[in-house]
């Protein structure tokens, strides 16, 4: 039978089962003969556009399958690999979180010193949708290799800045690379595993991810104390380059198919275009938000309209235009794959504060140092590893996820809930706990979430999905960042006034405290009054962001409700056309 007729055959075959409503196993028995028809059937989006259930019950029983096979060696250096590049690039999300005020004090502009953060978070977010699908077009490799070189050259701007604004474009270019990077981990990890094995080696991301969290402030505030803060940029060189050369070799993924000229008509540039026209405004608004400007300032609101406006202008694109687009909107029709994008976002909301303002409340709160106040997110870095480990266990041997899901959900809430219980005299061993509870949530949940939405997703539609469910995790980490700074900010400040009026002859060091919270440790000659005033001031205005957290937790806890079982497979997808 031809490819042609075979997709008539199979198209006939669905409008049938469409007309009489037959049973989804009586169709998938139908159709089981022509597994090609139904994957690219599956691909132009007839079958989802018409049944969407249906169509994952077709296209999973009729799925093509590789039958290419990779060695334990090569598999565990690509590994390797991944994990070293996940590494560096999570590595510059934190790294700086503890030093930034350092370095902008360096430029004395301490003002702007913030988008040495926020530049990078803007970056990475606005790519990481447009990688996965860059690469069904263009290659794993090609796609991957790109995103080092970025981040490279990215970080020697960085490490030979001489201004402010030179050191913001640097992070800016390196967030482009990190976000690429961050997304090519996880598709290229779908390609040379099943999704019955994946478990076996999430573990081994989350470790590189969770060090890296943990190690970030540490290694910064370590540098920045006894070397220059240049050599943060510096040291991502020695693991970026030998790692893409190994890549090369091992990385032996079948090329896309088709001509350059064939691959650039594929590309959705417009696409591309608009959605970088929507996403990177309203990331800019929310990082103004409480933080020099008000939420009702025609300068936020006006900003965000704009931005949802283009942002409508993406879907039609997206829906009319795109050939194939960055985003297919049908796989929003797939309920385990919507369900996966909001558990994303939620999680990336309840996580990334935590890890962002814990630090900030030992360094302000308990007096510690940089490097110390750093070593204080370990407790949920270390539960992650473990509670990931063992859920890549439970994965692979009983092909279970959805309880691990809803673990999650209640181990993040509960964990996240507990901190409300912070005091200026809390316990180390209360910390570690409370910080752990969360850590495990993490875990369970932090690959547990993709593997729920690779494996209702025909093979090809992969590397799309992949990158659409880890660009929900980074965009709800900045969207809760953004919210619960400018609590902070805005508590603070009045926390400050109230303190400053009360204490007027420390008014300058109170109003220093507010940018630089290193000086606090370093007022041993401060009358006790003051410093326990200045420690209130802090623990009052973090106690309204743990609060904050409940409203996210308490979503996260309904997202993990929303999944279905599917059925993993044990051999691996055929993921390139």
């Amino acid at each position: 039978m031809s490819s042609k007729n075979s997709i008539k055959s199979g198209e006939s075959v669905l409008d049938e089962t469409c007309k009489t409503k037959t049973t989804a196993a009586t169709a998938t028995a139908t159709v089981v003969g022509d597994d090609r028809a139904l994957e690219e059937g599956a691909q132009k989006g007839e079958i989802q556009e018409a049944v969407p259930e249906l169509a994952h019950s077709l296209s999973s029983s009729s799925q093509s399958f590789t039958k290419a096979t990779i060695s334990r060696t090569r598999l565990n250096v690509i590994v390797i690999g991944l994990c070293l590049l996940y590494f560096i690039s999570a590595l510059d999300m934190t790294i700086l979180s503890t030093v930034y005020v350092d370095i902008s004090s360096e430029y004395r502009d301490l003002q702007n010193g913030i988008w040495i953060i926020v530049s990078y978070l803007l970056a990475t977010t606005a790519v990481q949708p447009l990688f996965g699908k860059f690469s069904d077009i263009l290659g794993r490799f090609e796609a991957v290799a790109a995103a080092t070189l970025v981040f490279c050259v990215g970080s020697v701007i960085c490490a030979s800045a001489k201004s402010m604004g030179m050191l913001v474009a640097g992070r800016a270019i390196q967030g482009i690379g990190g976000g690429g990077l961050i997304s090519m981990v996880s598709v290229i990890l779908s390609d040379v595993t099943s999704e019955r094995d994946r478990g076996k080696y999430t573990g081994a991301l989350a470790a590189s991810w969770g060090a890296a969290s943990a190690v970030g402030p540490v290694m910064g505030g370590a540098i920045v104390e006894n070397a220059s803060w240049r050599i943060i940029f510096w040291i991502n060189l020695p693991v970026c380059v030998p790692t893409i050369i190994v890549m090369f070799f091992a990385l032996k993924i079948p090329r896309p198919q088709g001509t350059v000229r064939e691959k650039f008509r594929r590309m959705d540039l417009l696409g591309s275009l608009v959605f970088q026209g929507f996403i990177i405004p309203i990331i800019i608004a929310f990082s103004w938000g409480g933080q020099g400007h008000k939420w009702i300032s025609g300068q936020v609101l006006g900003t965000i309209f704009a931005s949802l406006a283009v942002g409508v202008a993406f879907l039609v694109v997206e829906w009319k235009v795109a050939i194939e687009p960055i985003m297919p909107l049908r796989l929003f029709k797939i309920r385990n794959v919507t369900a996966s994008t909001i558990g994303h976002f939620c999680m990336g909301a309840c996580v990334y504060s935590p890890i962002y303002f814990v630090p900030l409340w030992e360094l302000a709160v308990k007096h510690s140092s940089e490097t110390n106040a750093g070593l204080h997110i370990l407790p949920i870095m270390v539960a992650m590893v473990v509670s990931a480990t063992f859920s890549g266990i439970i994965t692979t041997r009983f092909g279970k996820y959805r309880i691990l899901i809803w673990l999650s959900g209640i181990f993040i809430a509960v964990g996240n809930s507990l901190l409300l219980l912070y005091k200026p005299d809390t316990g180390n061993g209360e910390r570690i706990g409370y910080l752990a509870i969360t850590g495990l949530g993490l875990g369970f949940g932090v690959q547990s979430l993709i593997i729920a939405a690779q494996c209702a997703v025909s093979g090809l539609d992969m590397a799309a999905t992949t990158s659409l469910v880890l660009f929900m995790r980074t965009l709800g980490g900045i969207f809760s960042l953004s919210i619960h700074s400018s609590v902070f900010n805005n508590s603070i400040r009045d926390e400050a006034r109230t303190l400053a009026s009360t204490f007027p002859n420390y008014a300058s060091l109170i109003n220093e405290s507010l940018n630089d919270q290193s000086v606090i440790g370093k007022g041993n000659t401060l009358p006790t009054e003051v410093l326990v005033g200045i420690t209130n001031m802090f623990h009052n205005a973090l106690h309204k962001v743990f609060i904050g957290l409940v409203p996210f937790s308490a979503l996260m806890v309904l997202s993990t409700l929303l999944f279905k079982h599917v059925d993993l497979h044990s051999k691996r997808r055929k993921t390139i056309k």
